[in-house]
């Protein structure tokens, strides 16, 4: 299976195998109790894995090639269901060929300075994303004491000694990279003690440890990244025994408690990274509240351990069933602190991500001003255009943008966000100039000038741009203010500047569900179809919640929020769902309502 990281990613949306094994659980120790039934459920959904194992590849072992091996799910799986006493595999030699193939795998893909391919090329980040697994793998193993185990341990240990050379010296490509990367030798050194592990893992730690007063770490990425990073300083915490590397991730634990959905989805948003577009759960983040929670005895942590607990399907950490974590660190399978809840009623304001989120019970809503605009569109930008969703239990309203058709400059991006007193005003101001001779004193007889942005960043060429004087300037203020009234919301809109300038309003639902209201369907040039809402009050039904959005009116049938830096390629920007609009020009003085009912 050629796995990069980006589609692991991608899978943690996936739910747990069906488990069609019956495994035995023993009972285990008195403060280990509570701790029992998931481990139990872990056990029975790894070893369903397994099991397919052997159908596939009828006891024989099955080599992989390739650059592309995983993250390590197939070795870490193997070494549960052989060293688990409670497993149906326990001790069974039918796996120890799967599992000395499984390792050797990743020996075989390794490059020469002990590297792997894994959509990046000769990647130390990635390679350190497999660390983690298989010396968990390898620690594991260890304690089994078992001597059919010695060759699978010996495979293990030349790919983390030779993995342990890579990262000692390799780099990175983001933030988050920095910490896995010490954490993986945090791992390695816990296994072969060297200083070079733990002298490079300082040098990194020596560029200081970014965490802003909303708890946000760098990317942001609350769905992704931020857990990615809380795991790390965990891990280093734990094996390195420097405590205080706990606190950034407690900082982020409790602010992530705040962009909880209902469903336990995390709001994301705002982030940095790939997740910005992306709906990902909370499972994600099992392990690290778990720890915290049993190690701080923190009760609010531990509601959010049941909770994940008490979802079939939901455990798996991007993709990956985290049982040999609980046999590698017994504190996972202790008792968790009683009493605790999610925080479900609040209005909470996050300054620095100019973000607000609010919760009244199965009511969650988000507001978003947090824009890098003008930048560009990125990995490591903040660009999603979505600046207010709203969820009423199963009915969930992923976005909601706004436009015009003035210069192509596509979606609103806020450029300030005020709150206060459940009110939020975002702002942007669009100016767009044609531009003068150049000065005399600044003109070549070639006319060849300096290639240079327009002063709105919506194209270049080689005028030179910022020696032009400017003039006949057009604007287009764009304000929307966000109003929260026991869980209903009033957008009120006000757009001006240049008047009957075209201008929508783009509302985007998950399917799922169905509408009821004026109507009106349009097929688009992409085969794809979209709503207006013509007049009055739609009603968006996912079983028994139901989301109300008017007044509408479509006043036209513009529909492009792209901009120039998806223009200039071609491509589009869409928000996924049932796209709804309103539509009319301005100036746009409306007030759009949505709540739940």
């Amino acid at each position: 299976m050629d796995l990069t990281r980006r589609r692991v990613v991608k899978g943690a949306v996936t739910a747990f195998a069906a488990c069609r094994s019956a495994d035995s659980f023993a009972a285990q120790q008195s403060n280990s109790a509570e701790g029992q039934p998931f481990f139990a459920r872990l056990l029975r959904s790894s070893n369903a894995s397994v099991a397919n194992m052997l159908e596939r590849t009828g006891h024989v072992p099955q080599a992989r090639s390739g650059g592309g091996v995983g993250r390590g799910s197939t070795v870490m799986a193997l070494a549960a269901a052989y060293c688990a006493p409670e497993s149906s595999y326990f001790k069974s030699a039918t796996l120890i060929p799967l599992l000395e193939n499984a390792a050797k795998v990743f020996v075989d893909a390794q490059n020469k300075d002990g590297t792997l391919d894994a959509g990046n090329l000769a990647s130390p980040p990635d390679t350190a994303f497999v660390v983690e697994g298989l010396a968990t793998a390898l620690s594991v193993l260890r304690r089994a004491n078992d001597p059919k185990l010695a060759k699978a341990e010996q495979i293990l240990t030349r790919f983390l000694v030779a993995a342990g050379e890579a990262l000692v010296s390799g780099g990175v490509h983001t933030p988050n990279h920095r910490w896995v990367i010490c954490s993986a030798l945090a791992r390695i050194n816990a296994l072969f003690p060297a200083a070079k592990y733990v002298d490079r893992i300082d040098d990194w730690l020596g560029e200081g440890i970014y965490i802003d007063s909303d708890g946000q770490f760098e990317e942001r990425s609350t769905g992704i990244y931020s857990r990615v990073t809380v795991n790390a300083f965990i891990t280093m915490a734990r094996l390195l025994d420097r405590p205080a590397l706990l606190d950034p991730a407690r900082r982020n634990l409790d602010m992530t408690l705040y962009y909880l959905h209902p469903d336990g989805e995390v709001e994301s948003v705002g982030s940095r990274r790939q997740d910005q577009t992306m709906a990902l759960p909370i499972s994600n983040y099992y392990l690290q509240y778990r720890y915290l929670a049993i190690h701080d005895h923190n009760p609010v942590y531990a509601a959010v351990v049941r909770s994940i607990e008490s979802k079939p399907g939901e455990g798996l950490v991007e993709g990956t069933n985290p049982v040999l974590f609980f046999m590698e660190d017994p504190l996972l399978q202790k008792r968790l602190p009683e009493g605790g809840a999610i925080p479900d009623n609040y209005s909470r304001t996050f300054p620095n991500s100019r973000l607000a989120r609010i919760r009244r019970g199965n009511v969650s809503a988000t507001v978003y001003g947090g824009s890098d605009w003008p930048l560009g569109v990125a990995s490591g930008l903040a660009s999603n255009p979505t600046f207010f969703t709203f969820r009423n239990g199963d009915a969930v309203l992923a976005s909601v943008r706004m436009g015009g058709e003035f210069f192509g400059e596509g979606a609103f991006h806020c450029e300030t966000f005020t709150a206060g007193d459940n009110r939020y005003v975002l702002h942007q101001r669009l100016e767009v100039p044609y531009y003068q001779p150049l000065p005399k004193q600044l003109r070549n007889p070639q006319g060849d000038y300096a290639v240079t942005p327009a002063k709105d960043v919506r194209y270049w060429s080689k005028l030179d741009f910022p020696h032009r004087p400017m003039g006949n300037v057009q604007t287009l203020d764009q304000s929307v203010t966000i109003v929260e009234n026991a869980s209903r919301f009033d957008l009120h809109f006000d757009i001006s500047g240049h008047d009957h300038v075209p201008f929508l309003v783009e509302l985007a639902f998950r399917p799922g569900g169905e509408f009821t209201g004026a109507l009106q369907e349009l097929a688009t040039r992409d085969g794809d179809k979209v709503l207006f809402l013509k007049k009055g009050n739609l009603r968006y039904r996912v079983g028994s919640h139901i989301i109300e959005v008017g007044p509408g009116q479509a006043e036209h049938q513009f529909l492009n929020l792209s901009g120039p830096s998806y223009a200039a390629h071609g491509a589009s920007l869409q928000a996924a769902g049932r796209r709804v609009y309103i539509t009319g020009f301005t100036p746009f003085r409306n007030t759009i309502t949505i709540q739940g009912i």
